[in-house]
């Protein structure tokens, strides 16, 4: 199974090389691409939901998060967020509300609060391995809106992901590598006209999952010809 695990990942990262380069960009690519990385869906990691664990959450969790994304050899933008996770039977639904804040020297970057609402759901769980080596591996299905206004714009973004990952049987520590390829859609409208488009997105990270505790470290990218890769975390205390 770990096997079958490198041979996805490997297939993830040639879709997310080969496609992008596949077909040319317009504005409604570079609208797609403004939308999803100034909303949640892509100006943050990934959550480490039941999605990517397997592990249905017992109770409601706060996840402090952050990513950090370079537009220029000296400039970065910093996103923060903080997202509520809901158990809903065996699926969770997020509620996240962050800010974009592009660092520019010239001070000529705005800055603006963001927000989003999700679902995630484990869709198979296969076991694999014996004794000390069982493991599951996992796929699941994430489904994310995104919306925020900076200055007289409206930016609306939505996503669908498929993580796929391989979870260590429980005990103890465990470290929880997952790719998560997907597409998302974005939608800018200013006074002058709208403009949306269609993106591929792709995730990787690996989780960390302890007792009252998780954390997540990713690369994630929204896929334009420029673009730049994201780094983010997330971090969660309590009984999940």
């Amino acid at each position: 199974m770990s096997r079958l695990f490198r041979r996805l990942l490997g297939l993830a990262v040639c879709a997310a090389v080969v496609c992008p380069a596949a077909q040319g960009q317009d504005s409604s690519d570079s609208a797609a691409y403004r939308a999803l990385t100034q909303t949640p869906a892509g100006a943050l990691a990934p959550l480490f939901d039941v999605s990517v664990t397997g592990d249905r959450a017992r109770s409601t969790t706060v996840v402090a998060r952050y990513g950090i994304m370079s537009f220029d050899s000296h400039e970065y933008t910093h996103d923060f967020g903080l997202s509520v996770v809901v158990p809903v039977g065996s699926a969770s639904v997020s509620a996240t509300g962050g800010y974009y804040w592009p660092n520019c020297t010239d001070n000529a970057c705005n800055s603006h609060i963001m927000a989003s609402v999700g679902l995630a759901q484990n869709l198979v769980a296969i076991p694999t391995g014996r004794g000390d080596k069982r493991a599951t591996f996992d796929i699941g299905l994430t489904t994310q809106l995104g919306y925020a206004r900076p200055s007289d714009t409206t930016l609306v973004s939505g996503s669908v992901s498929l993580p796929v990952s391989l979870v260590p049987s429980p005990r103890g520590l465990r470290l929880v590598p997952y790719v998560a390829p997907g597409v998302g859609v974005g939608l800018v409208s200013p006074d002058s006209g709208t403009e949306a488009g269609l993106q591929f997105m792709l995730a990787a990270g690996v989780g960390m999952l302890a007792r009252g505790f998780t954390a997540n470290v990713a690369l994630s990218r929204v896929f334009l010809k420029g673009g730049n890769w994201l780094v983010g975390v997330g971090i969660s205390i309590g009984d999940h």
